[in-house]
């Protein structure tokens, strides 16, 4: 299958599928270098998230994640439809996680090891099918170079090893954009209902996920002609979504309010707490931010003379990058979409904050990280590597060694920045982290 078409944007949404069932030595099926650098690399990001795991004490979101976790399961399945929720999928999954494997610190740590490192299985799954792959080398395969730089992402490796649910997020974008992917390469009606199922926990694992739906929908607005002959199905999807998305606004909360007894009207929607919860920052500011979060991770200020080669190769991906995927525009900017929709959305959301639901609330250090839009990590790093292997083409023989180094240089300064903010953790003390485990010990029993 080749969906390569003579049109004004010659656009390919994906890479040649590769047939499910193939000969060893066949074309089809990933070739095994491939696989074999991928087990490394899942191995290598397990490995990185679990050293240091217990370095740090618990801090608020971890009070948070154990206190919500341990209310009577009939209370948080009905949290489900109840307004002024957010993240109940988490808190439901972590219910029947610490009642098995224990409440101790580590078992809740683990969860996120364990959800971070499946969503880099998922990021090169999303990769494959984005970025195109001319070698079987990580040097040469952009899916594995992208998976890389997300495995070692400091900003990832530091929620990764949270007891929170933002190493869960980033897996389950990923999870429902290779979804859409799959729905939009073999159409069919049950890969649909896959997408809609897997969003949909995605937006009750946290609401702010819910900004990838308009980002797949620029997708398919740019997959001309295929949009064509997906319309149907993802049409139905679209509307589809309108019934678990429907209790997380406030119009939602009112029809519930009137269907179902108990629920409060006073009570904010999950979206307008979600809201509240957003500082009113300027759009520059919010970029800066963000760029900065997922360049350097969460050091303090440090001269952007070090970030130069980062930038410059996210900038070169953005603005050459084109060139890998032989001229065509339109594969760019799906993840120029990626990357830049959400940021712009959120920033819109700001702004209508205070007529939602009253002035916005600035809930200190970790609201200016805009965690709820951590998902466009896998984009940024997409950009990093197709800047990368530009550099690669661009110099011939020399730039084989040049992009090495560039790729060392940027593993060594996301380890060394990780490293520095793992010292100068903000913990909870020792005893009040110690009491907030014991009492949730008590409540699962």
């Amino acid at each position: 299958m080749n969906l390569s078409f003579d049109s004004p944007v010659r656009f390919q949404l994906v890479q040649t599928p590769e047939p499910r069932y193939a000969p060893r030595k066949g074309p089809g099926g990933p070739p095994q270098a491939q696989q074999r650098w991928m087990a490394l690399l899942v191995l290598l990001a397990f490995a990185w998230r679990m050293i240091g795991v217990m370095a740090r004490n618990l801090n608020r979101v971890e009070e948070e994640t154990i206190q919500l976790a341990a209310r009577p399961v009939g209370e948080m399945v009905g949290a489900l439809a109840a307004p002024g929720q957010n993240g109940t999928v988490y808190y439901l999954l972590m219910r029947p996680w610490l009642e098995f494997f224990g409440t101790d610190l580590f078992a809740l740590r683990y969860f996120s090891v364990l959800a971070s490192s499946a969503g880099i299985v998922l990021m090169w799954q999303v990769a494959r099918r984005m970025v195109p792959a001319v070698g079987g080398t990580l040097l040469r395969n952009l899916p594995l170079l992208s998976t890389l730089f997300l495995a070692f992402n400091p900003l990832q490796l530091w929620y990764s090893q949270e007891g929170g649910r933002y190493g869960l997020v980033v897996g389950l974008v990923l999870f429902s954009s290779w979804s859409w992917l799959q729905a939009m390469w073999h159409s069919g009606y049950v890969r649909w209902l896959i997408y809609l199922v897997i969003t949909s926990i995605s937006i009750y694992t946290h609401v702010m996920t819910a900004l990838i739906l308009p980002v797949h929908l620029v997708w398919f607005l740019l997959a001309n002609p295929l949009n064509r002959q997906r319309w149907k199905g993802y049409g139905l999807t679209l509307v589809s979504f309108a019934l678990p998305v429907l209790p997380l606004t406030a119009w939602g909360r009112g029809l519930l309010a009137g269907a179902i007894g108990g629920v409060e009207q006073q009570s904010g929607s999950a979206l307008q707490n979600a809201l509240s919860d957003l500082p009113a920052t300027p759009l520059p500011e919010m970029a800066r931010t963000l760029l900065l979060n997922n360049a350097q991770g969460l050091l303090d200020p440090i001269s952007h003379f070090w970030l130069i080669p980062i930038f410059f190769l996210g900038l070169t991906g953005l603005l050459v990058g084109y060139t890998e995927f032989g001229g065509r525009i339109a594969n760019v900017g799906m993840l120029a979409t990626w990357l830049i929709l959400p940021v712009l959305l959120l920033y819109g959301i700001t702004l209508l904050a205070p007529t939602l639901s009253g002035p916005t609330v600035q809930v200190g250090e970790r609201a200016a990280r805009f965690e709820g839009v951590i998902w466009i990590a896998p984009a940024f790093t997409m950009f990093v590597a197709l800047g990368t292997q530009v550099m690669r083409r661009a110099y011939g023989r020399l730039g084989n060694w040049l992009a090495v180094g560039l790729i060392i240089f940027v593993i060594a300064f996301w380890g060394y920045s990780w490293w520095d903010h793992a010292q100068r953790p903000i913990n909870v003390q020792l005893g009040a982290a110690e009491q907030s485990l014991h009492s949730i010990s008590g409540y699962l029993e």
